[in-house]
């Protein structure tokens, strides 16, 4: 197996991170695992270092104050990049992914620089409904007119960058460091003609806890990053 990094950014998930590490490593003992918390006032970070006494590989990148999803992941795409990773796997610590649904992205790997998960694709599933699933249907549909990009899901988190798409990114000038950084990652790699594809995923509310992502977040970000400024010019060719 091609040397893969699991990244899960946390803040206040005290009540899940022990059950997600389990149920990874349940999965496949050799996985590396990196959890990067944002200084977590539910001692998250605490419960991970008693963890990695029980994890051979799990690691923990304790940041000193909260400073964003987007901020987040490209911290683990940089860890990857230094440790010679052939991949990077990022993920909600939530239990909203289901880790279960890893090895089919690990699989595609083979035949793809860029998988993303969806739950808008044929096989996909989500358990939210009423106005929470009419504003994420909305949104990413909104991403799809205005970015005029062939996906139908922008804003999961539950990717896999080969290391390819890792130094793409990491030479790209990117701003987004909240939520909008999925639509920004997702552009980037499209604008550089790498091979990319959808699998279908199972979305479900998150295990414990409360959701960190406002309920207009998806909404706002979408729009936020189609009239922010961004460089058409720095990487590939745009198919814009």
């Amino acid at each position: 197996m091609k040397k893969i990094l699991i990244c899960c950014p946390t803040y206040n998930e005290s009540d899940n991170i022990e059950i997600l590490c389990k149920k990874i490593f349940k999965i496949n003992n050799n996985f590396h695992l990196l959890i990067i918390d944002d200084n977590s006032p539910d001692g998250t970070y605490k419960i991970v270092e008693k963890l990695k006494l029980k994890y051979k590989n799990l690691y923990l990148l304790k940041r000193k104050k909260k400073l964003g999803l987007g901020s987040a992941i490209r911290e683990g795409m940089n860890y990857a990049l230094k440790k010679k990773y052939n991949a990077l796997i990022t993920l909600d610590a939530d239990l909203s992914h289901n880790p279960e649904d890893i090895p089919l992205f690990i699989k595609n790997l083979r035949s793809y620089d860029f998988i993303t998960g969806s739950r808008y694709v044929k096989g996909g599933k989500s358990d939210y409904d009423g106005y929470r699933d009419m504003v994420s249907r909305v949104a990413n549909k909104l991403c799809k007119i205005l970015l005029n990009m062939p996906y139908n899901e922008y804003t999961t988190s539950f990717r896999v960058y080969n290391y390819k798409c890792l130094k793409i990114l990491n030479e790209a000038s990117l701003k987004s460091n909240g939520y909008s950084s999925q639509i920004e990652f997702l552009f980037y790699i499209y604008k550089a003609g790498l091979k990319c594809c959808e699998v279908p995923i199972s979305f479900r509310h998150r295990y414990k806890g409360n959701s960190k992502i406002p309920r207009l977040q998806v909404l706002y970000s979408s729009f936020k990053f189609y009239y922010s400024p961004f460089p058409t010019s720095s990487i590939g060719e745009s198919h814009l």
